[in-house]
């Protein structure tokens, strides 16, 4: 694969009749997702990794400002109109120059044209894409208009030549390597996708936005199933002769994505795959493969993905019958095929790993707060979790972890959401379908002290609340109502509600419990002692059935 196209290079290869890197702070060797124009209306507005061209922008306090600005957005530099005064020295992002009589909109095209070129030749590999690339430049000379072709999702496969005489959206689209989410909204609403799911013939989808060009779109289709699309920017309906061709290529796209789907990137979602599992793993190998796939220019957040139990609540480390395992690996592959699907289209630089009992997802959050990042990650999740079947309680769980400060936290954080998904699998069907370890912390640690008592033989009750059970048998009337009253706060009318029992019969209980077992109530160690105990196991399970004798709780 090609090396990044940093902002040092992208100067490098146009050149200094155009370009000249006049500051470099330090970032003019990072890569370059991008070219934005400055808005001045929306300062803050800048997005990470683009070059920002300081349109109409003069030299002194205002550029400095933008500077930083640029800084705190993580922009790779400002283009600015030459001759640079020395106070450009201290600007905190690298500075290009720009020839004075060069015109900006010759400038953003030229640059933004470098973009794509690179862009297709880092992805456009040999065989079944490649080809996807010659057939888009096929469609797009025979209709007169550029294409890009597009898989289910709206992930950008393959483009025509041509792209930069058209608006905004489609060359943010091919950069992104995906339409953008609020925009696929906005079709959707439109009902552009309806109209191109119930037809087999071109779409023409109308502009929703000021300075976005109309659109012609086609479903490509195997059978009933929807492959992708083929989508044209246009000025106007296609003419009759051009709608042929576009209706006569959908049949051929249709063949290459088939058989892209079988071989032509396994390669590299293999490849991807491996390095998001040596990510998880940790490490300096975990470090290398963090950096290779980008995901260590901010902080790193871990979703893990599960199923669902169905029936009785289940532990996720308890064992299962081969069958039962066969079924669930199948819905880990379905899990993954549809997670990898939806963050191409609206997280790509996302990745997913699946391991035995989980599908994670890696991600890398720009914002500076940690609540805003696990805000993020947890909004990413829950999108995706409503939009699978059944909804929010249908299939999926999703535990949210982090944020990791460097990769070689990961797999501390994987930890964090392994123990989150298992407490939600612990709740059953009255599991959230997403939480983070804030929301589940009880639940975690009850978890872990019941790993803990297990592995050193602890009997499930001591003391007081063993005497109690042992007395009141397995579905005895003072344990419930101890485990009542704990769970109230010791609050004997809320305790008496719960069970729904006069408060003067709870307080008749409570003295047999003294009675019968010892337990002082002002004893706070003790009273802790019972709780967790209580809560580390159904009272029915206290006791093995056999060594139970029932006694009268009166």
């Amino acid at each position: 694969m090609e090396r990044a196209l940093t902002l040092h290079r992208l100067v490098q290869d146009i050149g200094e009749p155009l370009l000249r890197l006049a500051v470099d702070p330090g970032g003019a060797d990072q890569p370059l997702a991008g070219v934005a124009i400055h808005d001045p209306a929306d300062a803050d507005g800048m997005e990470a990794g683009c070059l920002v061209l300081c349109v109409g922008v003069a030299w002194g306090a205002e550029l400095l400002a933008l500077g930083s600005a640029a800084q705190r957005a993580g922009a790779r530099g400002l283009a600015v109109k030459g001759p640079v005064p020395a106070e450009a020295a201290d600007c905190p992002v690298p500075v290009v120059e720009v020839n004075p009589d060069a015109s900006w909109m010759h400038v953003a095209t030229t640059l933004r044209q470098r973009l794509l070129d690179h862009s297709r030749a880092q992805w456009e590999p040999a065989g079944a894409t490649s080809d996807l690339f010659a057939l888009a430049n096929t469609i797009s000379a025979m209709i007169q208009a550029p294409v890009t072709i597009e898989d289910a999702v709206s992930a950008v496969l393959a483009w025509s030549a041509g792209q930069d005489d058209v608006d905004e959206s489609r060359v943010e689209t091919i950069l992104g390597r995906a339409v953008h989410p609020s925009r696929l909204h906005k079709l959707t609403e439109q009902g552009a996708f309806d109209r191109l799911h119930s037809s087999t013939a071109p779409v023409y989808v109308e502009s929703y936005e000021p300075g976005l060009l109309p659109r012609v779109a086609i479903a490509v289709r195997a059978n009933s199933e929807v492959l992708g699309y083929v989508w044209a920017v246009v000025t106007a309906p296609l003419p009759e002769e051009h709608t042929r061709w576009l209706e006569l290529f959908a049949p051929v796209v249709a063949l290459h994505l088939a058989n892209t789907r079988s071989d032509g990137s396994a390669w590299a979602r293999q490849r991807r795959h491996e390095l998001a599992a040596a990510v998880l793993a940790g490490g300096p190998a975990g470090e290398d493969a963090a950096r290779e796939l980008q995901l260590h220019t901010g902080a790193l957040c871990l979703i893990a993905f599960g199923l669902r139990p169905r029936g009785a609540a289940s532990d996720v480390a308890s064992d299962t019958a081969p069958a039962e395992a066969a079924v669930a690996a199948a819905g880990l592959r379905r899990l993954e095929d549809a997670l990898t699907l939806y963050l191409t289209a609206v997280r790509p630089s996302a990745v997913t790993v699946r391991g035995d009992r989980a599908v994670y997802v890696l991600a890398v959050w720009p914002q500076p707060s940690r609540d805003e990042i696990l805000a993020g990650a947890r909004s990413l999740a829950a999108d995706f979790v409503a939009r699978s079947p059944g909804g929010p309680g249908g299939d999926y769980l999703a535990a949210v972890a982090g944020p990791a400060a460097e990769p070689g936290r990961v797999p501390a954080v994987r930890a964090q959401a392994d123990a989150v998904l298992r407490a939600l699998h612990g709740a059953g069907s009255s599991a959230p379908a997403v939480a983070t370890l804030d929301e589940t912390a009880l639940q975690v640690l009850l978890d872990r002290l019941g790993d803990v008592a297990q592995s050193l033989g602890m009997p499930p009750a001591t003391g007081p609340l063993r005497r109690l059970v042992e007395h009141d048998g397995p579905d005895g009337v003072l344990t419930e109502t101890l485990a009542a009253y704990l769970a109230a706060g010791c609050l004997a009318e809320e305790a008496a509600a719960r069970l729904r029992v006069h408060v003067n019969t709870l307080r008749y209980r409570l003295r047999r419990i003294r009675e019968v077992s010892g337990l002082d109530f002002h004893d706070a160690d003790q009273m802790l002692l019972a709780q967790l105990q209580l809560r580390l196991g159904e009272t029915t399970a206290l006791f093995h059935p056999d060594d139970r004798t029932r006694h009268s709780s009166s």
